[in-house]
Formats: structure tokens, sequence, C-alpha cells
């Protein structure tokens, strides 16, 4: 037999099966499952061929008020349930727009949707609602990994100044700055020789994916960039092969946007490589 637990949830034969086995607990709730599938199979012509299966599955996910009386409202409670159980890639396309979402479903996605009424023409403020909360825990996902993405990052600077200051005889430990104050304008505060004491080198860390390598820069940052040449430098971390580019300020400059009459550039993006 296959392996269940990677076949897909989303299909209107799951869904169906899912909705067919809470009417019967309605009026059977001390039922067994696999009672209730059995009887379903024996007894229900319009139900006797759901992949009941996976419709157990989905069961597990559904909490026991569900709407079983409106069709399309159960089927987008089903969705969400089996949204947030299993993660599907595409949920990330959300904060695009459905036209966005809808491209990258399957057939049997898709077929999921159009009977919870997720693609309407004129939706309701129920749907919406639904959309807006999906495409919500996209962006909350989303920011979470660039997080997380960042953190790794900044981790591989401390570790990776550590290393330098070492081998330079530096015995001051470079300080991470981003864990105490995130608005400073810089991550790392390291350190390069001087003519007398060691000075100081401070590091706005970026990391990107080698796929898609691109990095944000706020005005702060560039600002604070510019205050601080030439002791200010980029660390890029390219993952996950933990690559790093070092850019100084000249680097960066080339690609600075300028401001036009009332407007005035806050976040900028920058593409990989720069040359």
């Amino acid at each position: 037999m296959p392996d269940r637990t990677h076949l897909p949830l989303f299909s209107m034969s799951a869904f169906n099966g899912l909705l067919a086995i809470r009417r019967y607990l309605l009026n059977h709730s001390a039922t067994p499952l696999s009672d209730v599938v059995a009887a379903l199979k024996r007894f229900s012509a319009d139900d006797a061929y759901h992949d009941y299966e996976t419709a157990v599955s989905l069961n597990s996910l559904l909490t026991p008020d569900a709407n079983h009386s409106d069709y399309a409202v159960f089927f987008r409670q089903t969705l969400s349930a089996a949204i947030q159980h299993s993660s599907p890639w595409w949920t990330r396309l959300a904060s695009y727009g459905r036209n966005r979402l809808r491209a990258a479903l399957t057939e049997n996605e898709q077929q999921c949707f159009e009977a919870a009424h997720l693609f309407s023409a004129s939706p309701s403020s129920e749907i919406l609602g639904w959309w807006d909360a999906l495409a919500q825990d996209a962006r909350a996902a989303e920011n979470d990994k660039r997080l997380l993405q960042g953190r790794t990052g900044e981790q591989l600077t401390i570790a990776y100044e550590t290393d330098r200051l070492s081998r330079l005889g530096i015995t001051t430990p470079p300080r991470w700055i981003a864990l105490d104050d995130n608005d400073a304008g810089y991550d790392v505060h390291s350190f390069d020789p001087g003519p007398v004491a060691p000075v100081a080198k401070l590091i706005e860390v970026k990391s990107c994916a080698r796929e898609h390598c691109e990095i944000y820069l706020t005005r702060n940052e560039w600002s604070t960039a510019i205050q601080r040449t030439p002791h200010y430098r980029f660390h890029i971390w390219i993952l996950p092969e933990r690559r790093l580019v070092e850019l100084a300020t000249e680097d960066i400059a080339p690609h600075i946007p300028g401001d036009c009459g009332k407007g005035q550039w806050q976040t900028m993006r920058i593409t990989l490589p720069l040359q």
C-alpha cells in the first residue's frame, strides 16, 4: 500500500469523504471511524468511492464544531485546517493575490478552492477575511524566515571576526550590537589594526540565498555608512554555502537611489553580484 502520510490532502474525493463522515457522525457520534467508513461504502451509492483514507486524516485536523450544513463554509474550514497542518509551498503566494496562488495549484487543489467559493468574483466579507488571514500568515512566515536568515548571518560574522581578531592579535572580542539595538545602523562592532591601537570596524550584516541573492538596505544604515566611512563594512553571507562577500561603502555607493521632488527613499534593494 502507498504511504498515505506523503499523499496530498487537497482533493475533492477526500474533502467529500470527510463531509460524508461528519454528516454520518451527527446521528451516530459514538461509532468508530472505521465502522463509519464501512457503512458509507456499503450503504451509500453517492459516498461509496471517496478517498476515505485521506478523509480520516483530515478528520483528525478539523475541529468537532465544523459547519456541516453549508458546503462552501465546510470546505473553507477544511482547507484552513489542511493548510495549517501541511504548510504547502504555494501559501507563500497568498500575499500577491488570488490569481498568483491559483496559477500554482494543481487541478485537484483548484477544485477544492472552487468548491469553497474562494475564487468568487464577488466574495463575501467572510471569504475576504479568509484570504486576508492566509496572506497575513504568509507574510508572518516570510518575516520569520528573514529574521532567522539574518540572525544566521550575524552569527557567522561574529565567528568570522572573532577568528580574524585572534589572528591579528587583537584581544578585544567583537560586539553583537544588533542583539541589543536594532536601530544603531550596523550589526557588529569589530576592530581593525590602527597606527597606535585598534580602530573600530562597523559591520552591517546581510544574507541571501544563492538562487536569489539580493539585499535590502535602509536609509538609516546607509546614512551610518556614510558617516562612519572608512570604518564601515558590509558583510554579505551567501547561504547555504556560507560564502562571505565583504564590501566597502564605495562599492555600494553607485547603487544608491537619489531623492526626487518631495519623495525620499527609505528602503532599497540591491541584486548581487554588484560587478
